[in-house]
């Protein structure tokens, strides 16, 4: 099977798997005993306006009586056709706007249709719509999830690998103790421990280094009153045209040693061509970086404009114009000052599991006949080790680091909550804690996308690494 055909197959059957987990969990939060109309409209609503609430989100019909949950289920989805003309999508929400015509009750502001047509709801608790709610949301969730796993999966690769070629030694036994006091540690309390140890007066940072209220910022994704870029930039030849053009120049180089075989020579350039080349491929790296944390005062011109990804530190890179008395260099480490605490605690879980698997793994690995042999022809231990054992343990830890990133999300909801980013942890709390449906199914489903696309691409991912794996 070729490779687009396995991947189109895999997206297509991404929507039954979605439709259940919507079923699932549509059903199970609309079982829960609430009133999520009561909750929005207050204690003191008059009944006529709750009643005529309960009406528009589609709890009741016309009558007052109570909507089945598979009726809730199909508005939701979009798929009752309410104008009558025999299609289900593109409908108009024949209770859109109704209630509150002759009322002074704000409307929802419901979009017409449902899911299937782009409308994922309104937000009860946010009150605004919930793709809104989401575009802010995921990708505070996803800087932090991957900041967690860059760190962590390196950690716990190191730490096992070091555990496995000194099998039953003390730097076996300490890091066996750290796998399980990683995994063992519950999130919110190492949350609580790293702000106190590194966050408040209290800490060790005031005494040690001289600072005042910690080293890091207690909760928060900037200081409080600060501005941030959100507004996206675009690309220039005073700034991202250069760095790229550098960056070309330098692959360019590299590419020339590598194809005359004299890469293995950047580290120690023996001809002039060498030095050369290996002068241009730092020269360009440096004068990227250097374009795009400071650019100089050129007046640009614009090739291309972007908006904002709703990550700071990306966005800290790419703001164009920049604030004024600020700097990238300055806007980018302050986020990275912001993202530390929230983002080794939510690795240390990761790199807890994966030293285990890996240990596990590379033990398996070095006691294979091809090791023994590579030994026996001579080869250092170093060699034997890094480039026939460690890259063969690391096949199956590709497919451990897509589950992990499941467990990395479900780790951010405390983590979030207890640093106070705003992502799809803390909506989904705050979602919870006031009984608003739609955020929730929101989050759920962009979560499960987003643990099924890493799925398939760690199966991808297997397939390419291991030729013995067949896609199918």
């Amino acid at each position: 099977m070729q490779l687009w055909e396995y991947i189109v197959r895999r997206l297509v059957l991404l929507i039954p798997v979605l439709i259940g987990v919507s079923l699932l969990t549509f059903g199970i939060s609309h079982l829960v005993p609430s009133d999520p109309a009561r909750a929005y409209c207050g204690l003191k609503c008059p009944d006529d306006t709750l009643a005529q609430l309960k009406y528009e989100m589609h709890f009741t019909d016309e009558d007052g009586n109570d909507e089945s949950i598979w009726n809730q289920y199909k508005w939701y989805m979009g798929l009752t056709d309410e104008d009558g003309d025999g299609i289900i999508w593109g409908d108009a929400d024949v209770n859109e706007n109704v209630a509150f015509q002759d009322s002074s009750f704000n409307s929802l502001e419901y979009n017409s249709g449902g899911l299937i047509d782009g409308n994922w709801g309104y937000s009860l608790s946010y009150k605004k719509p919930v793709t809104r709610v989401l575009e802010q949301a995921v990708p505070v969730t996803l800087e932090m999830s991957f900041g967690a796993i860059l760190i962590g999966a390196p950690l716990g690769i190191f730490l096992g690998t070091l555990s496995a070629v000194y099998q039953d030694r003390p730097i076996d036994h300490i890091s066996r103790f750290v796998a399980i006091a990683f995994v063992s540690l519950p999130i919110f309390w190492l949350a609580l421990m790293f702000q106190y140890i590194f966050a408040t007066k209290f800490g060790i940072c005031d005494p040690l280094f001289g600072t005042e209220g910690g080293c890091f910022p207690l909760f928060g994704r900037k200081p409080p009153g600060s501005e941030f870029p959100n507004q996206g930039g675009a690309i220039d030849i005073s700034n991202f045209g250069l760095s790229f053009l550098a960056l070309i120049i330098s692959a360019i180089a590299a590419y020339d040693m590598k194809v005359e075989g004299r890469l293995n020579r950047i580290k120690k350039p023996e001809s002039l061509r060498d030095k050369v080349s290996v002068g241009v491929i730092a020269g360009g790296i440096l004068v990227a970086i250097s374009f795009i944390l400071n650019p100089f005062d050129i007046e640009p011109i614009v090739i291309k404009e972007y908006g904002s990804t709703g990550m700071y530190t990306v966005d800290s890179l790419i703001a164009n114009p920049v604030p004024e008395g600020r700097t990238r260099t300055d806007l980018f480490f302050q986020s990275i000052k912001h993202l530390t605490l929230p983002v080794v605690c939510l690795s240390l879980g990761t790199a807890g599991g994966l030293l285990r698997y890996m240990r596990s793994s590379l033990l398996e690995v070095l006691n294979e006949d091809y090791v023994r042999t590579a030994r026996a022809k001579g080869l250092a231990e170093k060699t034997v080790i890094i480039k026939h054992a460690v890259r063969n343990a690391l096949i199956p830890i590709v497919t451990i680091l897509g589950f992990m990133l499941g467990g990395v999300l479900g780790g951010a909801v405390l983590t979030e909550t207890i640093f106070a980013l705003p992502g799809m942890g803390m909506a989904a709390i705050r979602a919870i804690l006031l009984t608003d449906f739609s955020v929730i199914m929101g989050v759920t489903l962009v979560t499960s996308v987003i643990f099924l696309l890493s799925n398939l691409v760690v199966d991808i991912a297997y397939a390419w690494i291991d030729p013995r794996v067949r896609l199918g």
